[in-house]
């Protein structure tokens, strides 16, 4: 019960492993998911390619190139496939190896808003962007092999990132943005393997059905961004961005169910209620990119991030109201290690503008996988992927536009092995796939009135 409570925290944690894609578009749940015009350029705009609200989070500096006012308010449909095919686990020996198992699809919606405004002439620029960088919804059948590790799982986390921009002379701006995340929705439910739990107890080989357990959290934390760009003429912009790591406390209650046996008597009754937290970081990040205009239709943007995990290489969990007998059960095992990797990620993308009417545009991103084997949590599989997007843009009128935008996203097979986690409890062997489906769209409106 320990290993699970502390899987709330494993989930969070490996989805921002995930998720900070250097605005890389979307990579299954938990992508930075900004808007419709930055995922169909395979997420890149640190540079400031996507010339859209979205900078107020990706690069701050880029808010004194949009003209005017500019109001977005969009959405993306995310829609998963992962599977897990057995290769032995020990937590269900009657699942033949080979067998697809453990997962099923999974739809979730993530919305965005965002605004921003020029002042002084355009020497001073800002906005306002409400996202949703990291999210999950996955599930996974109550008889599936690692449904001690996750059998629902859910969160969501939206960051409300305020930024200001000043254009230093032509061609080179900088700005800041602070960020305020807020986990609205973190949960987690798994089985309790109350066999092996009993045993260890008991100290008496002991057959029990599974119990549950259901966990859910909220809390909240503050970083900040800042940025800056520069084009030395009209062919060539860089950008670079620094995002802060950020710390958020979460607090929240687990509750077990189908208590039985020892493990029963240990929390007083078949069911038990416990109030905990932990803490959960966003890594410090670099981001650098770099655009190229060959004309007035085309722009390229190559966007690479490096990822600092250090602080997240352990995570421990303080409970509250427990006996000594349940505090020896549920603090075996804490803090929790790690050891991410750090991590480099890459984004490519090409807008072409076709008209006053038409835009069209496309991307490609990589992003590698932060957690070793040992940390490996399927409430989240942390698994290498590609993404390959599309996209465009359709004038209305002058004022008002539309975005549109499709990601395949194309996972690595990853191969995970732990038989022996837990202490000795029975694990799960075998390997994790996923291919994601995302759609997303923004209606855009543009005010020529500036301040």
């Amino acid at each position: 019960m320990k290993k699970r409570l502390h899987a709330v925290a494993g989930t969070l944690l490996s989805l921002s492993m995930a998720g900070q894609a250097f605005a890389l578009g979307a990579a299954s749940y938990s992508s930075e998911l900004i808007s419709a015009k930055s995922l169909g350029m395979g997420g890149v705009g640190v540079a400031g390619a996507t010339d859209d609200i979205s900078d107020s989070y990706t690069n701050p500096a880029g808010l004194t190139a949009l003209k005017g006012t500019q109001v977005t308010i969009g959405g993306t449909y995310v829609n998963a496939s992962p599977s897990f095919t057995n290769a032995g686990s020990q937590a269900s020996p009657g699942l033949p190896v080979g067998a697809v198992s453990g997962a099923r699809a999974t739809s979730v919606f993530i919305p965005n808003f965002g605004i921003s405004s020029q002042f002084l002439d355009g020497k001073l620029a800002a906005g306002l962007a409400v996202v949703d960088p990291y999210g999950l919804e996955t599930h996974f059948d109550g008889d599936s092999p690692v449904r001690y590790a996750a059998t629902d799982a859910r969160l969501r986390i939206i960051d409300i990132t305020p930024s200001v921009a000043y254009k230093v002379c032509s061609g080179f701006s900088i700005g800041v943005g602070g960020d305020y995340y807020d986990t609205i929705d973190g949960a987690l439910d798994h089985a309790i393997n109350e066999s092996a739990l009993n045993t260890k107890l008991s100290g008496t080989p002991t057959s029990s059905p599974d119990g549950s357990s259901a966990l859910a959290a909220t809390g909240d934390g503050w970083g900040y961004h800042v940025g800056a760009t520069l084009q030395p003429n009209e062919h060539h912009k860089i950008g670079l961005v620094y995002h802060s790591n950020v710390k958020m406390s979460l607090s929240g209650n687990v509750q077990l169910a189908g208590l039985t046996g020892a493990s029963a008597l240990v929390f007083g009754g078949q069911t038990f209620n416990a109030a905990a937290t932990a803490p959960v970081f966003i890594p410090q990040n670099v981001q650098l990119g770099y655009a190229y205009m060959p004309n007035k239709k085309w722009t390229i943007e190559a966007d690479a991030a490096w990822y600092d995990w250090y602080d997240a290489r352990q995570l421990g969990i303080t409970y509250s109201g427990l006996t000594t007998a349940q505090n020896s059960v549920l603090q075996s095992g804490n803090p929790q290690q790690f050891d991410p990797r750090k991590t480099l990620n890459f984004g490519l993308g090409a807008n072409y503008i076709k008209d006053d009417v038409w835009q069209f545009r496309g991307g490609a991103y990589y992003q590698g996988a932060s957690l070793p084997e040992s940390a490996f949590d399927p409430a989240f599989a942390d698994i290498p992927r590609y993404g390959l997007t599309v996209g465009a843009s359709y004038a209305i009128t002058p004022a008002v536009g539309v975005d549109v935008a499709y990601n395949a996203v194309i996972f690595h097979t990853r191969s995970i092995n732990q038989n022996q986690i837990a202490q000795g409890q029975p694990g799960f062997y075998g390997s994790f796939d996923n291919f994601a489906s995302i759609v997303s769209a923004n209606l855009n409106y543009k005010f020529d009135t500036h301040f």
